[in-house]
């Protein structure tokens, strides 16, 4: 298994230089990916969390951390794909791939801040449905030379489409979400199930239903990424809940060990731990302490 930071650019962190080298000190302390999220406005619980402080925009800030970074990937968790046009993000995401010499990992799903679709001028009750579409699109896009491709919110024919990805076909498409509805996009279009906040018990029952669904729909599922992003908070306190039933990383150190290979054992491959602080030094604190204290031990 491998582990993932969360870099807090959805924190209020007000110089965005401070995200970037927060990833260069995630690299320099083993961690194999560090990741964005993705919204827009202040919406809703985004309001609440933030106030006046700034959420800066998930490609800007992966685009700089791979002009400083080598090897850590760069993953998105999520980006919210009715929100984006499709041609415009799949050049942004292919020069990324491109730039950061093929590290990305395209987590994106659907979001449920309704405020925030008004707002963008984009239909909520069909995000699923644009969602579906906008990643066959990106599909086309980035597989074909001239892209050909027809729906019912996008249409490209008779233009070449470039730069294409250095991954071949595209970087790996990660789903979020754990509806079925996502379940069944990660059937249809996925390379990986990239969800949030799901106990070892939720996690493992969702990764066989997608097991299930992908070899009746006759994909093999052998090479799917399973990975999923959680909260770490080192309280030195054991948890009230039973391993299987826990939601985030906590308690003391053995406690959080003991968490992950419970996670491991239910065929989690990455696991992507996040601090919801603005706080640089508190990030590099907890990403030291989970690589030296907690990592070393599995």
């Amino acid at each position: 298994m491998k582990a993932g930071f969360g870099i807090p650019n959805n924190q209020g962190v007000e110089d965005p230089n401070d995200l970037v080298a927060l990833a260069v000190t995630a690299e320099r302390l083993g961690f194999a990916s560090v990741w964005v999220r993705e919204h827009l406005f202040h919406s809703t619980y985004v309001a609440e969390r933030l106030g006046d402080k700034p959420y800066h925009d998930a490609l800007t800030v992966l685009t700089a951390i791979a002009c400083a970074t080598k090897t850590v990937r760069l993953g998105t968790s999520v980006l919210v794909l009715p929100w984006h046009d499709p041609a415009r993000l799949g050049k942004m995401v292919a020069t990324l791939d491109q730039l950061s010499g093929g590290r990305v990992d395209l987590g994106v799903g659907v979001a449920v801040t309704r405020d925030e679709f008004e707002n963008l001028g984009v239909d909520f009750a069909t995000r699923g449905k644009r969602t579906d579409e906008i990643l066959g699109a990106l599909q086309a896009l980035w597989t074909q030379d001239t892209p050909e491709f027809a729906g019912e919110y996008y249409r490209y024919s008779g233009l070449k489409f470039s730069p294409k990805p250095l991954q071949a076909p595209y970087p790996p498409l990660l789903i979020g979400g754990s509806s079925a509805a996502a379940k069944r996009r990660v059937v249809r279009f996925g390379d990986g199930w990239h969800t949030l906040r799901q106990s070892p018990s939720q996690f493992a029952e969702g990764r066989q239903d997608i097991i299930k669904e992908m070899e009746a729909a006759g994909r093999d599922p052998a090479d799917l990424q399973f990975s999923l992003t959680l909260p770490v908070r080192f309280t030195g306190k054991a948890p009230s809940a039973p391993v299987q039933d826990r939601t985030a990383l906590t308690g003391t150190d053995d406690d959080i060990v003991e968490t992950i290979k419970a996670y491991e054992a239910a065929g989690l491959d990455e696991i992507v731990v996040g601090v919801s602080s603005a706080d640089v030094a508190e990030n590099t604190d907890a990403m030291e302490h989970f690589m030296q204290r907690v990592w070393s031990k599995l």
